[in-house]
């Protein structure tokens, strides 16, 4: 499975980014600072939130101060799909939780 990884970022206005995937998947996607909260304050600073970059390493977008998003959710937001993980995940999970085709068990009086 080949990982999701944003290959650029710019930024627009209302905390927006237009966005390209390394799978070609691009659009527009709302950052929301203020939603985020956190870290993510510091990003109601036009300055700041324009100094958006594409880390090269992990692809994903990052703002000066150590503030980042994850590649797989931006994409998931974007896609509205679920990471392939989250898949598996879930379809074991619906695995185990099956209740078993047991005989019922009769009352002997």
């Amino acid at each position: 499975m080949d990982m999701n990884r944003v290959v650029s970022a710019e930024p627009l206005s209302g905390y927006r980014l237009k966005v390209t995937f390394n799978d070609g998947v691009n659009g527009i996607f709302a950052v929301e600072p203020r939603r985020r909260g956190g870290v993510f304050l510091k990003l109601l600073d036009a300055n700041t939130f324009n100094a958006v970059t594409v880390n090269p390493d992990f692809g994903c977008v990052e703002w000066p101060g150590g503030v980042d998003l994850c590649p797989d959710v931006m994409h998931q937001a974007m896609t509205g799909s679920e990471p392939e993980k989250e898949r598996s995940m879930a379809a074991a999970l619906h695995e185990e939780v099956r209740p078993a085709n047991k005989p019922s068990r009769k009352r002997k009086n």
